[in-house]
């Protein structure tokens, strides 16, 4: 197939029903009737976001956003408090169900007829520039694209978000660190169309792609240094609406863009087979490395019997942790592959790939030249225990190491309290939770795990070989 034909095959997938937009239609006529209905007597404002709004959203996505307006004068305290009532009583006179979610600030996370929906409080404010959090900008980027994203562009905006959703691409949240929706829209704006924008990205080059539809950005572009994809927020020209995009999602997305352009193929727009374990084992043992998991209850909010902190907290923290593991790990000479992070509700699991995992019982350590008096008489003092040598000009010694195994270190290094592991470099919530207790896991007991999800992030880590820039093997 060619890549139109692929294209209009997909569309037909991912396009909304009649049905489908019947219903939903329905259901956001009486759920902001009720919203009105109950912001009335404290005079807030209410603002419908997400892609339903613009015709971007994909089929069967069952969710929406409520933005509830406040007053620009309004103190936090009470745009928190009164934003989370006012979600409640929503919710609650629809008979959905609901939870208190955090992001800037606390949210309602609602369930109602079968959709999700956010019920998020923000300010009213004049302009994108005069926000006071980030979901102020919201209402703006509403505003933007319906002037500026075209009725016929709502399929190509669909076709980038199911290429990324399939990918592990889309998203911007830590935990994702891909491509929002909103950012999708804007690509579709800067390129057209789909396919456009396909060939286009298909030569990207990190740090080279600049993008400023508003044409207001007049600062120096070196502020975004390090930003793989720059593109300008025209409602915020300061902000870089591609800062969550990690190098590597980067990346991934120039080489699935090469595939489709000169390979294309419709399993590029969904998701990959069911892991087998079986093949996934197989692949580890081939290897020869050695994976270590370390596994640890995940933290709640407030440190007690609360819900789980929310992912843009916990992924950063989980990566900090990991690579600073590894960074102890290599002091005492084990060499570190790679490693990943992964959790659900329950479970953080930091996932550590080794090459060397296991050391020779004793180490040699080479002073200084035998010509350094002071500095010889201090080195044969410490370690006139053992084996020393002079070898050319230096002395030399051998000593009993401390860590013969990899795993032996990483308990050493985490049965600590919360303050000393805070101390060594791990972050605040993992150390917290750390100090409670946690477990090795054997590559055996990670493919075993209870959550097959762990099985697919592990699959998704071996993938990233199957990925060069500019060529897929």
């Amino acid at each position: 197939m060619n890549l139109d034909s692929v294209i209009q095959t997909v569309l037909k997938k991912i396009t909304p029903s009649e049905e489908e937009n019947k219903k939903i239609h329905g259901i956001i006529e009486d759920v902001l009737a009720q919203t009105k209905k109950i912001i009335k007597p404290h005079d807030l404002s209410v603002v419908l976001a997400g892609s339903f709004t613009r015709d971007t959203w994909l089929a069967h996505k069952k969710e929406f956003d409520l933005f509830i307006q406040f007053p620009e004068n309004t103190t936090r305290e009470k745009l928190e408090k009164l934003g989370l009532e006012v979600g409640k009583k929503i919710a609650e006179s629809l008979k959905g169900s609901y939870l208190i979610a955090y992001a800037e600030h606390p949210y309602v996370r609602s369930k109602i007829h079968g959709y999700d929906v956010d019920i998020v409080p923000c300010y009213k404010v004049a302009s994108a520039e005069k926000i006071k959090s980030a979901v102020d900008r919201t209402p703006f980027h509403n505003e933007y694209l319906s002037k500026n994203l075209k009725k016929t562009q709502s399929a190509e905006v669909r076709l980038l978000k199911q290429l990324c959703k399939a990918n592990g691409l889309y998203g911007s949240d830590l935990k994702t660190q891909g491509f929002s929706g909103y950012l999708c829209e804007l690509l579709t704006i800067e390129y057209g169309n789909f396919k456009n924008l396909v060939v286009s990205a298909s030569k990207w080059l990190p740090g080279q792609v600049f993008i400023d539809l508003g044409k207001k950005y007049s600062g120096d572009k070196k502020e975004f240094s390090g930003q793989p994809l720059i593109i300008i927020d025209p409602v915020d020209p300061k902000r870089n609406v591609a800062a969550a995009l990690s190098p590597s999602r980067f990346m991934k997305f120039i080489d699935v863009c090469k595939e489709l352009a000169f390979k294309p193929s419709i399993s590029l727009f969904y998701k990959k087979e069911a892991v087998e374990k079986s093949k996934l084992e197989n692949n580890l043992k081939k290897r020869e490395t050695l994976f270590v998991g370390i596994k640890f209850k995940r933290p709640l909010e407030d440190g007690g019997n609360s819900q789980p902190i929310v992912d843009d907290i916990i992924y950063p923290q989980l990566r900090k942790t990991a690579k600073r593991v590894v960074d102890i790990l290599q002091e005492y000479e084990f060499v570190c592959n790679d490693n990943w992070v992964w959790c659900n509700q329950q479970d953080c699991i930091m996932l550590i790939e080794l090459s060397v995992w296991k050391l020779p019982s004793i180490r040699k350590v080479v002073g200084p030249p035998i010509f350094t008096v002071k500095h010889s008489e201090e080195f044969l003092k410490k370690y006139k225990s053992g084996r020393v040598w002079v070898e050319g000009d230096r002395w030399c010694a051998e000593v009993k190491r401390q860590f013969i195994l990899a795993e032996d270190k990483i308990k050493d290094t985490l049965s600590e309290s919360s303050t000393t592991l805070k101390s060594k470099g791990i972050a605040s919530h993992m150390a917290d939770s750390l100090a409670k207790g946690f477990k090795l896991l054997s590559t055996k007991e990670i493919l075993n795990y209870k959550d097959k999800d762990l099985l697919s992030a592990v699959k998704e880590y071996l993938e990233h070989e199957d990925f060069v820039f500019g060529k897929k093997r």
